[in-house]
């Protein structure tokens, strides 16, 4: 058997035969992706989204891509820039926008691909091309050394410069730590630590109100996942001022995610006194790996993403249905549309409309309408391609008629039969006006 061959890059792994290995993920652009978002508390959205376009190329469309990553798709199509654009934050490539359709096809059209910046400057917002070629840059597919990590935080004045010591060195360990992540699996432990790090699991959740799901741990939070991510999963100590310079959050805002880590998960974070001040140890590499101490498979849950499916298909379904003729007629009669009303007074039903369809109109159901309108369309059969098919059973239905000993319609082209007297009568008042 021939083995599978890694490709740098964008790309995922590819044999000689073809064949596409979708857990291989380039770590080179973890990597750089983790940099660009060091201090950078306004890109948490797109960093998640760019998160889940790295690990997994697969994924395609808005509400695929608001699924995995975790993030809304009312957010997802407001980051994303046009096609044949850059997003708001520079992360991500359109290939293809996608459209608004009631196809599900179109849609679903929606793909990304990661933007990779491995220069100095991160922040950085031009691009001359962005090709996957790009995601290779001077890191390389190998695995990076502490003095390399280095390197490329010194490198980049804007981290450096924002960050502490104990902060850089938190960062080097996880940036190691991210550059060995190569493949989406659960028979490694990089695999493993790679799916933990997955946005769109139930403890990196942000369920929005009104929509809850049970699930067997209480969320973090994306703020949570961000920081695991530049931690790399391990055990750290941190200050609140640490935290603050590398999420970007306020000092009020880091309290407050610390609070919340400390409510959903007692055993996560540890307060501990250093002089007069405090310190927090977050045991992520406990709490998360396999070969921690407090280590559970119920992290590895996604009942909420399992729901937002279930959600997302009952609305393509229901935009499907809506984009019919009957579909669409069933919604602006229904008690479903918003401006039902005021659609029936400029579209009143006629006085000899069926008294069936009028009581189903009264009842405003949406999908009784909708049942009773593909039904007469299938008694009705399908609509001919072209007019010749009526014209043709028309003159067939007449023959018909004729056999049958019924008289054929009268021609609107034959002449009528006129009494003689009136035209006897006619011709006398035109010569009198003519000789007169």
């Amino acid at each position: 058997m021939g083995t599978t061959m890694k490709l740098s890059g964008n790309s995922s792994g590819s044999s000689p035969s073809g064949h596409v290995d979708h857990d291989a993920v380039n770590s080179a652009n973890l990597v750089d992706l983790v940099l660009r978002c060091v201090s950078r508390s306004e890109v948490l959205e797109e960093w998640a989204i760019g998160h889940t376009v790295i690990t997994r190329e697969y994924v395609s469309g808005t509400r695929g891509l608001s699924r995995w990553s975790g993030v809304s798709d009312r957010i997802v199509r407001n980051i994303v820039g046009p096609t044949g654009a850059l997003s708001e934050f520079k992360f991500l490539w359109t290939t293809t926008r996608g459209t608004s359709s009631a196809i599900a096809d179109e849609r679903d059209s929606m793909e990304l691909r990661y933007s990779s910046n491995t220069r100095t400057d991160y922040r950085s917002t031009s691009l001359k091309d962005p090709s996957p070629s790009l995601g290779q840059g001077a890191l390389g597919p190998l695995a990076l050394k502490e003095k390399e990590a280095e390197k490329l935080i010194k490198d980049n004045a804007v981290v450096s410069a924002r960050i502490s010591e104990r902060g850089q060195n938190v960062l080097v360990k996880a940036l190691m730590t991210l550059s060995t992540l190569t493949e989406m699996t659960s028979l490694t432990e990089p695999g493993r630590i790679l799916k933990v790090l997955d946005p769109g699991l139930d403890i990196w959740s942000e369920v929005e109100e009104g929509n809850e799901v049970r699930t067997a741990v209480p969320p973090l939070g994306r703020r949570a996942w961000s920081l695991a991510v530049m931690c790399g999963l391990e055990d750290v100590v941190l200050s609140v001022s640490d935290i603050e310079e590398l999420t970007g959050l306020s000092k009020r805002g880091v309290q407050a995610l610390l609070a919340r880590m400390t409510k959903a998960d007692p055993v996560l974070v540890q307060k501990v006194r250093k002089g007069r001040s405090f310190e927090y140890a977050i045991c992520w590499a406990s709490r998360f790996r396999s070969s921690g101490d407090y280590w559970g498979i119920c992290y590895y849950d996604d009942e909420i993403r399992k729901a937002r499916a279930s959600k997302d298909r009952a609305v393509q379904a229901t935009s499907a249905r809506r984009g019919t003729p009957a579909g669409w007629i069933a919604y602006k009669l229904s008690t479903a549309s918003p401006k039902r009303d005021e659609y029936l007074a400029t579209h009143s039903l006629p006085a000899d409309a069926d008294g069936a369809w009028r009581a189903l109109v009264e009842a405003g159901d949406e999908l009784e309408l909708y049942a009773y309108l593909k039904a007469q369309e299938a008694e009705a059969g399908p609509v001919p391609s072209t007019p010749e098919v009526l014209v043709e059973e028309a003159k067939g239905s007449a023959i018909s008629t004729s056999l049958l000993g019924q008289p054929a319609q009268e021609s609107l082209e034959s002449p009528k039969r006129i009494d003689p007297e009136v035209l006897a009568a006619m011709r006398a008042r035109i010569c009198a006006s003519t000789y007169a």
